[in-house]
């Protein structure tokens, strides 16, 4: 099931590297801004940044990224894991506003066993809408993506710095 899906979101020839940049880290690369990558970024600050996840499960399927290129969640700092914490609620309250989800999957995935494809920290933000398959997700064999990836970064980065400000943080430290 969801042949179809993979094969118009482009993911498996990235998985079977057709697609992807000659970069050392690509979460690296979209922190600095890299012509080669494509930057799904909305936000950035000293600690991490947001992107839209280039192959979302569902609509405004967000990544929270350290800026630091770390490996695994115990080489955080206390404080980097508050701020990161406190990030991830933010999102979700923007989420909330913005696309009225009925839950969430937030996680990281850490090393290729677990599932984690790029080794370099990130969480998933990934909201979920209840009944998420429709007639033709089950009858066509193929995944329907309600809204483009671009009309969802400019929603969001119209919208993040209302939830993910100075006073936000300081609220909660």
């Amino acid at each position: 099931m969801y042949e179809k899906w993979l094969q118009a979101l482009n993911k498996l020839e990235y998985i079977q590297g057709k697609n992807k940049p000659n970069v050392d880290c690509i979460f690296c690369a979209i922190r600095d801004n890299n012509d080669e990558v494509v930057s799904l970024k909305i936000y950035e600050d000293d600690i991490c940044f947001v992107s839209l996840n280039l192959y979302p499960y569902n609509p405004a399927h967000l990544l929270v990224i350290t800026k630091e290129h770390i490996i695994k969640f115990t080489e955080l700092k206390k404080n980097e894991i508050i701020h990161i914490s406190r990030v991830i609620q933010g999102l979700q309250m923007m989420l909330n506003d913005l696309y009225l989800p009925k839950g969430y999957n937030i996680g990281l995935n850490q090393g290729k066993s677990s599932g984690g494809s790029i080794e370099h920290l990130h969480f998933h933000v990934v909201p979920r809408f209840g009944s998420e398959l429709g007639f033709i997700d089950i009858i066509g064999d193929t995944r329907i993506v309600v809204e483009g990836l671009d009309s969802i970064k400019k929603k969001l980065k119209n919208s993040i710095h209302n939830y993910l400000n100075n006073k936000f943080f300081k609220d909660f430290t």
